[in-house]
């Protein structure tokens, strides 16, 4: 049967076919099965396909292809809401006839747009789809081609020095939002890494790890970390669930901060993470495993981006300061 193939390694039929510089793919354990998926595979690529000429469409009505066939397949749920929401804030724009788009109208809509991380991606996703339409055929020239985005300045993000970890500390000592704020700097998880509805069920008792969803994975392998934690951490979570139960995210977020406030110091829960990959860099982590269980793909990125230097900080410091509760390896 054309374009139909049985995979004996993988003892199922593959179909495969080709539209332009699309290769469809789709597989089945019948022969019939598969090119029924198969046809109908390629019949919704069709009716979605992006215009391949130049015409009056609204770019929103190409920028919704675009996204569908380009985009979605390949992006985190997290890229998907950003794009979502950048959707909602160019819709002024997207309303616009695509080939009237050009330098002038691009600019005057961004003028009075706030300078901060949303303005930057409104930006990236709009160059990247008008670079779709010109590949496309639906415009000429690609507006971006004349306009200068000046990079944005890097705001890196400090951990907490020995002194504001010392004041934390001692300013949370027996306060319900301790075992949180500690969970946060045992484990260098983002603000909504944290399981807190059932983190118990997420802690593998054999080997001492705990697993944690990673926002920032890009595939199944990357998706997941695993994160080493002493037998002190563990018997501290175990034994205040009902506390880490009762919060989330944002109420746990907002605590922080007043938190932080108070004691005088500009961070919050994002400084954790920065905070856990110094102290492991203090107390002779490899750099291997701090960037495993941070999620990163490199661990330059780790050292990059994630380890201060801090010369009041030592391996004894950071072990008499949080008694015995990183773990230490080697």
């Amino acid at each position: 049967m054309k374009n139909i193939y049985y995979q004996y390694s993988e003892k199922r039929y593959m179909g495969r076919k080709q539209i332009k510089n699309k290769i469809i793919t789709v597989h089945a354990k019948t022969q019939l099965e598969c090119k029924k998926k198969l046809t109908e595979a390629v019949n919704n690529f069709l009716s979605s396909r992006i215009p391949t000429k130049q015409t009056k469409i609204p770019l929103i009505e190409f920028w919704d292809k675009w996204y569908k066939q380009d985009k979605e397949p390949f992006i985190s749920n997290g890229t998907k809401k950003d794009f979502c929401k950048v959707r909602g804030y160019l819709e002024p724009l997207l309303k616009m006839t695509i080939t009237k788009i050009n330098k002038d109208n691009i600019l005057a809509f961004f003028k009075n747009v706030e300078e901060n991380r949303t303005k930057e991606k409104m930006h990236l996703y709009l160059k990247a789809c008008l670079k779709s339409a010109v590949n496309h055929g639906v415009l000429k020239k690609n507006p971006y081609d004349l306009i200068v985005l000046l990079p944005r300045k890097k705001n890196h993000k400090q951990a907490l020095t020995y002194e504001e970890q010392q004041s934390l500390l001692c300013y949370i000592k027996g306060k319900p939002i301790e075992i949180i704020i500690l969970i946060y700097l045992l484990t260098g998880l983002r603000k909504k890494e944290l399981n807190f509805k059932s983190i118990e069920k997420d802690i593998n008792f054999e080997n001492n790890t705990l697993k944690a969803i990673n926002l920032k994975g890009r595939n199944n392998i990357l998706r997941y970390k695993h994160i080493r934690l002493s037998k002190t951490t563990i018997k501290l979570i175990m034994s205040n669930l009902d506390i880490i139960h009762s919060y989330d995210d944002e109420s746990s977020y907002r605590e922080v901060l007043k938190i932080m406030k108070e004691l005088n110091i500009k961070k919050s829960i994002v400084n954790f993470r920065h905070t856990f990959a110094t102290n492991h860099l203090y107390l002779g982590t490899p750099d291997y495993i701090i960037s495993k269980e941070m999620g990163h793909s490199t661990s330059q990125i780790t050292k990059d981006n994630y380890m201060d230097i801090d010369f009041n900080l030592s391996k004894e410091k950071i072990i008499k300061l949080y008694n015995n509760l990183y773990t230490i390896f080697g």
